[in-house]
């Protein structure tokens, strides 16, 4: 008896736990700053211009559908004199109301133009994206100084919905 009744409580809880498809939606940023200086806190910043209803209104997705926002990929583009100087990067993400986390960070950094950085794990930008107060943030360690920078950059973010 015990054996049928864990067997309709599975079959049961199997019923009500609907999968989750995921979307897989492609972001660029360009962060900006100015007065950069050697050996001091450096902040590049771009305001959210993607809501999560934007990021998903062309897969015909409400914003009820959706369970979480991860990242799957970060990758930063660096022209050679910003490389030149550049010496580790720390992407994050702040809203009016959500506390600054971090998505990923480097350091030191590899050969090359185009870096990948290490993405921190279980993150749920859901709550960012569909707050309005919503800025991208890209702090960096310099070994000289600049005027301004704009860094570009494409992150990639899983979106884990509910299929109705």
């Amino acid at each position: 008896m015990r054996k049928i009744i864990f067997f309709l409580g599975f079959i049961a809880l199997a019923a009500c736990s609907a999968d989750l498809a995921q979307l897989e939606v492609e972001k660029n940023l360009m962060l900006q700053g100015e007065m950069l200086f050697e050996d001091a806190a450096n902040t590049l910043t771009m305001d959210n211009d993607q809501d999560l209803i934007t990021l998903i209104e062309e897969a015909g997705l409400t914003t009820d559908q959706v369970e979480s926002v991860g990242i799957s990929e970060a990758k930063i583009t660096l022209s050679s004199s910003e490389k030149s100087i550049a010496e580790s990067l720390l992407l994050q993400v702040v809203s009016d109301n959500n506390q600054l986390i971090t998505l990923g960070t480097l350091n030191p950094l590899p050969e090359g133009a185009i870096v990948n950085l290490k993405l921190a794990e279980e993150i749920d930008l859901k709550p960012y994206l569909e707050d309005s107060g919503c800025t991208w943030v890209l702090d960096l360690n310099l070994s000289g100084d600049a005027d301004e920078m704009a860094i570009k950059s494409k992150i990639k973010l899983v979106v884990n919905y509910k299929e109705n």
